[in-house]
């Protein structure tokens, strides 16, 4: 071990035990004030970290007046209603969820009287958003959330997930967007121009961040012959012209298509149901 200042500073009348320890400790003490100094560094840079995070600019979407079919590209940090929507000009907000409708009301004192739990907006999903004035909600949204996926086939009110959260109206395409589900059709809606939109598979469609759409993912199973014994009519719907098919009736030994969307009107007391 090379000698130290502190070693060669000792003099004759040290006695080397003595100072070798000396010499230790100021080492030992050096070794200690290092490591103290490189915690703090570690310390102070996790803290930066998590400012930053906790400071990132909140995502806003811009209401028109009127109806709004929105989403937000991810999970809000914090996604009550009292917090995300806050004083702007909102009376009423719609979300559909495995086959049923939540809804929010504004009350007289700002509060929300709510529906199936409907508390919170959540990343990925779709929403209705009544607005009475142009307006603008916001959310900062968690890096670390996971994009969600639909639950069961049928019609979905979902949203546009983005892991960058890039800003409203950033265009995907919807074959790629859509290419983890068996999906048919997307329905879009501008307030702006009161118009709808639609899109289809292979058609070079594209999804929006910001926007929400109503999806219609057809169940893959087929379904049991149309007859007497479970329903007396099944009318399909034909998504390439948005038109009602002419209706399937019962006793007539007819069958409905695999993936294809139908409502049926059962006999009395009959409980139809096909997955």
């Amino acid at each position: 071990m090379p000698l130290s200042r502190e070693w060669r500073e000792c003099n004759t009348r040290d006695l080397v035990k003595a100072c070798y320890t000396r010499a230790m400790t100021r080492r030992i003490l050096t070794t200690l004030a290092l490591l103290a100094l490189t915690v703090a560094l570690s310390a102070g840079l996790l803290h930066a970290q998590g400012s930053a995070e906790s400071e990132r600019a909140p995502y806003r979407i811009d209401l028109y007046s009127g109806w709004n079919l929105i989403s937000f590209p991810g999970d809000p940090v914090d996604g009550t209603l009292e917090n995300v929507v806050g004083d702007a000009q909102v009376d009423l907000i719609l979300g559909y969820q495995s086959d049923e409708w939540r809804a929010a009301v504004r009350k007289a004192d700002g509060g929300w009287r709510t529906t199936s739990g409907f508390t919170t907006l959540s990343g990925g999903r779709g929403y209705w958003v009544h607005a009475l004035a142009d307006d603008t909600i916001e959310a900062a949204l968690s890096p670390d959330a996971a994009r969600p996926s639909p639950e069961r086939c049928g019609w979905h009110l979902a949203g546009v997930w983005d892991e960058e959260q890039r800003p409203p109206g950033t265009e995907f395409d919807a074959d790629d967007y859509f290419s983890e589900i068996w999906w048919r059709v997307a329905y879009g809606f501008l307030t702006d121009k009161n118009l709808w939109t639609k899109q289809l598979p292979e058609s070079e469609g594209t999804v929006e961040t910001g926007a929400g759409y109503w999806v219609w993912i057809p169940c893959p199973s087929p379904c049991p012959p149309v007859s007497r014994s479970y329903a007396s009519a099944a009318y399909g719907f034909d998504t390439t012209t948005d038109q009602w098919d002419t209706p399937v009736r019962g006793g007539t030994g007819a069958t409905v298509g695999v993936g294809a969307s139908y409502r049926v009107r059962p006999l009395a007391g009959i409980a139809l149901s096909c997955p």
